[in-house]
């Protein structure tokens, strides 16, 4: 039974949807060699996220999500941070809490790292080392029960606004020039990402199925696609399903991006009246 005194009742299931979706986009899960310990597998979850101000609000955001596992440090490369859970029952506790919201490429992922961390300690060549205080390991049978009642869509637009908040971006592209010669900036949002050759990747499916606009293109590499909306009613479209979720940097990204487009002096004036008004 879940209580008060219950980490797991304190979670929000659109706040980890949202983190489910952020790590569709940036996140890993890895059985981690040691060169000192020969057939040691270590459980290491890996969210890297750019930040020149500090540590990423996203970032911080995925901690909160997962009631604070884990824990965020700097790499060794400038204006990176990354999000890590390490071990076998921290990390199998942070794959439990997102787990309903997953991909099945991370799920697979996780699925392999997991069997390939289990094998070394069900062979006995290693034991798993006890949680550190106050870190218990969270079953995903609790993390089952706190999403029941949860809006359904609520919870697929929070995935597809945190898969965005990784993988997104709002901005203008260049169109052709105009009879005057000045150029012409279309308004577009885009998401990247691997699948397998000849087929998109079904987070991107997914994307595209919550949001209902935009197109899914090869992009690059035979097993790169590329989810892309063009056009101010499909962007506002976009924003209107995601917004309420979407970080605030993300956010402000599709507002300046709309606003640049609108700013833009029209030669022919628009679908309701001539240049001349």
């Amino acid at each position: 039974m879940l209580d008060g005194s219950c980490a797991v009742g304190r979670v929000d299931p659109v706040e980890l949807a949202w983190a489910a979706g952020f790590f569709d986009g940036e996140g890993s899960t890895m059985a981690q060699k040691n060169a000192y310990r020969p057939g040691y597998r270590r459980l290491v979850l890996s969210v890297p996220q750019s930040g020149r101000l500090g540590t990423p609000d996203v970032l911080l955001r995925f901690h909160r999500a997962l009631i604070g596992l884990g824990r965020i440090d700097p790499l060794d490369l400038p204006h990176m941070y990354a999000w890590q859970a390490r071990g076998f029952h921290e990390g199998q506790a942070a794959l439990a809490l997102i787990w309903s919201y997953l991909g099945s490429v991370k799920r697979r992922q996780a699925a392999a790292a997991l069997g390939a961390v289990t094998e070394q300690y069900r062979s006995g060549l290693y034991r798993a080392r006890a949680p550190r205080r106050g870190r218990l390991p969270v079953h995903a049978v609790h993390a089952e029960v706190i999403h029941q009642g949860a809006d359904v869509t609520t919870l697929q637009r929070a995935w597809a606004a945190g898969f965005l908040d990784a993988e997104g971006s709002f901005g203008l592209v260049r169109g052709r020039t105009r009879k005057d010669g000045s150029p012409w900036f279309r308004v577009r949002a885009s998401a990247d990402q691997h699948g397998e050759i000849g087929t998109a990747a079904d987070v991107l499916v997914r994307l595209h199925d919550i949001v209902g606009t935009g197109r899914i293109e090869r992009h690059g590499a035979p097993d790169d696609y590329k989810w892309v909306v063009e056009g101010q009613p499909a962007i506002e479209q976009v924003v209107s399903v995601v917004g309420p979720y979407l970080s605030q940097v993300k956010l402000r990204q599709a507002e300046i991006a709309l606003e640049k487009f609108t700013a833009q002096k029209r030669l022919k004036g628009d679908a309701v009246r001539c240049v001349r008004g």
